[in-house]
């Protein structure tokens, strides 16, 4: 058969066909991986795909999003991202097939409106829906931005990318990028009491605790030997 275009089940229609146990001869789920990448990572940044209109998402289009974002972020970040699917396509799609073709006019004529057969797969996405989730490092920032772009181009529905930052997230440390960082704070952090210390009154209680305990020591040497 003629594979249809997916314009064909774009709208939503009637109610959910979702029961599996009471159908036959389903087609495989086109999703090979929800979860592509590093996973185990804590990531700062996250790329979003939001759904800005309701829609039906066929599994091939989620399955092809998927494939051209991975395929940008390995390129750059082998290791260091994490590609998830966040909506499984539960809705079974259904078909009632005819012939089509030079000559099967006589043929074609069937009963309108039918039941039909499963076809495919599907997600019925609402508006505000996130359809995939990218989790990246801070250095692949531009490379993020053009995976979420090949992979919005590939849904059926109008998506945009929703960019959130975790301040709370500490990356992992490399030995280009992060050491600079961390020794940079370390001389702040070995400065800050050489210019507390001319500052006034913080000095003096300041020094005084560091010389006191070798004082009484001090004293109590030569009053054993006087005894």
């Amino acid at each position: 058969m003629v594979r249809k275009p997916n314009r064909m089940y774009r709208r939503i229609e009637g109610q959910s066909y979702t029961r599996q146990e009471y159908m036959g001869g389903i087609p495989h789920c086109r999703i090979s991986q929800f979860d592509t990448g590093n996973p185990h990572q804590t990531y700062r940044f996250q790329f979003d795909l939001v759904a800005e209109e309701a829609a039906q998402v066929q599994d091939k289009a989620l399955e092809a999003a998927r494939v051209s974002m991975v395929r940008v972020m390995d390129r750059v970040a082998s290791n260091n991202f994490h590609v998830k699917v966040r909506k499984f396509p539960h809705h079974i799609l259904r078909e009632h097939k005819m012939a089509t073709g030079a000559g099967a006019d006589r043929i074609s004529d069937g009963m309108r409106l039918a039941f039909g057969k499963p076809v495919g797969h599907a997600v019925r996405a609402n508006i505000g829906d996130i359809l995939l989730s990218l989790s990246f490092r801070s250095e692949n920032l531009l490379e993020a931005k053009e995976a979420v772009r090949k992979a919005a181009s590939k849904l059926p529905t109008p998506v945009r990318a929703v960019l959130t930052e975790r301040k709370d997230v500490v990356e992992g440390a490399r030995a280009a990028a992060v050491a600079p960082i961390f020794a940079e704070v370390e001389k702040k952090e070995a400065a800050a009491p050489e210019a507390a210390a001319p500052a006034g009154s913080t000095a003096p209680s300041v020094t005084p605790a560091a010389t006191e305990p070798p004082a009484p020591k001090a004293e109590k040497v030569p009053s054993k030997k006087g005894k």
